[in-house]
């Protein structure tokens, strides 16, 4: 399996669920419920977070972005995890 790289990144931690704490203050457009109450980042009709810029894959709320999403340091355990190296140049 390939290492995981800036580079290289192919967003795949945005196509994931993530729900947001109760803390967190993410614009309303962005999120969906998802069960009793549970709120999470909404994703487009092919499964990709709305907060993602497609052209750039780069996050677009970067520095608001959820405690969850942070958890996915480029290369650290859980990008490694889900990084399948598609995309890669």
């Amino acid at each position: 399996m390939a290492q995981a790289h800036c580079s290289g990144c192919t967003a795949q931690c945005c196509r994931l669920t993530a729900v947001l704490a109760s803390s967190e203050r993410i614009p309303s457009n962005l999120t969906t419920e998802i069960a009793d109450g549970v709120l999470a980042m909404a994703k487009s009709a092919d499964g990709w977070c709305v907060a993602l810029d497609r052209e750039t894959m780069s996050c677009g709320i970067y520095a608001e972005r959820p405690q969850v999403c942070r958890r996915f340091e480029m290369a650290g355990p859980y990008c490694s995890a889900i990084y399948d190296g598609a995309g890669r140049a």
